[in-house]
């Protein structure tokens, strides 16, 4: 009786001891404010009325958190800022794209992107820096410390680059205008799936450039009316060009590279261009350390009908 007695004693003492432990321990993982986070996110505005409307858009970037939306009203426009966005999970949008401006002044990048999973839609962006030597000021620039980033339903217009993909993966670039650049889209060095869809770029020196890229897409886009090249690839690997129109530009494409890289099958595959003389493959000249051709073997025989004209 007195051994049973005890043993119940000392099962309750240790359900005692222990038993605050524990219940520290919960409290202190559900004290952590990550678990308690709205991933959804917030509305943040801009440029409108009340006292809840910030009158910049940066401000309203550096007061945001992950999952926010931050909306841009027109009424305000134009936006002279060079906004950097640097906090994940951010929706940038703006009330009207042409109508809702962020210009850069002619300094520096106009957006900045350095986080991932960023959307960027409905905004006229222009002015970036101007042309200098060993710079590449943009109208977007996508830094190599992002992933993920949509830009779509914009207008990029009067920038030395219009977007430009450095080194950034898995983003998209769709439905926006993209014209009177340097060079309307240049993506450049390790950036890996990237896709180029549903874009009119026109009247850019050079529509796309893409140099050191790998498994890039680019797919139903109208590449028109500039002045130097339509789409030039530099060392590219496991390129795909397919159904784009490439409508009076001085050249439609061109690329370089060496033996090395062209073996790993870059594609062009039914684009229509306006030069093509009707029937065999269309030749596309390039150069890999001597003049060189690549083929798109099944042209189209009209222009495809872009979405972003609808």
């Amino acid at each position: 009786m007195k051994n049973g007695l005890a043993c119940i004693i000392i099962v309750l003492f240790l359900g005692l001891a222990f038993t605050p432990t524990v219940r520290t321990s919960r409290l202190e993982v559900l004290s952590d404010p990550m678990l308690f986070r709205n991933y959804d996110g917030t509305t943040l505005y801009v440029g409108g009325s009340g006292p809840e409307n910030y009158s910049r858009i940066q401000d309203a970037v550096d007061n945001a958190s992950i999952g926010d939306t931050i909306f841009v009203y027109s009424r305000s426009s134009p936006y002279y800022e060079n906004i950097i966005i640097t906090k994940n999970d951010i929706k940038l949008v703006g009330e009207d794209n042409y109508d809702t401006i962020v210009d850069g002044n002619g300094i520096g990048h106009v957006i900045e992107i350095n986080a991932d999973n960023i959307t960027l839609k409905g905004f006229t962006v222009r002015h970036s820096g101007p042309i200098e030597e060993f710079k590449f000021d943009a109208g977007v620039h996508i830094t190599y410390m992002s992933d993920s980033v949509v830009i779509t339903d914009n207008i990029i217009v009067n920038n030395q680059h219009g977007i430009f993909i450095d080194g950034c993966p898995n983003s998209t670039i769709s439905k926006n205008i993209i014209s009177n650049n340097i060079e309307g889209i240049i993506i450049y060095g390790d950036a890996r799936y990237n896709i180029i869809s549903e874009n009119k770029i026109e009247n850019n020196s050079n529509g796309i450039h893409e140099a050191f890229t790998r498994h890039s897409t680019i797919i139903g886009n109208n590449i028109a009316n500039n002045s130097g090249v339509g789409i030039i690839c530099s060392y590219t690997t496991f390129h795909i060009t397919k159904e784009n129109n490439f409508i009076t530009n001085s050249c439609h494409a061109y690329f370089d590279g060496r033996f090395k890289y062209f073996s790993e099958r870059n594609q062009w595959i039914r684009n229509y261009w306006d030069t093509w003389i009707g029937f065999g493959p269309k030749l596309i000249k390039g150069r890999v350390h001597i003049p060189w051709i690549n083929f798109d073997w099944f042209p189209a025989y009209k222009p495809y009908i872009i979405p972003i004209y609808n």
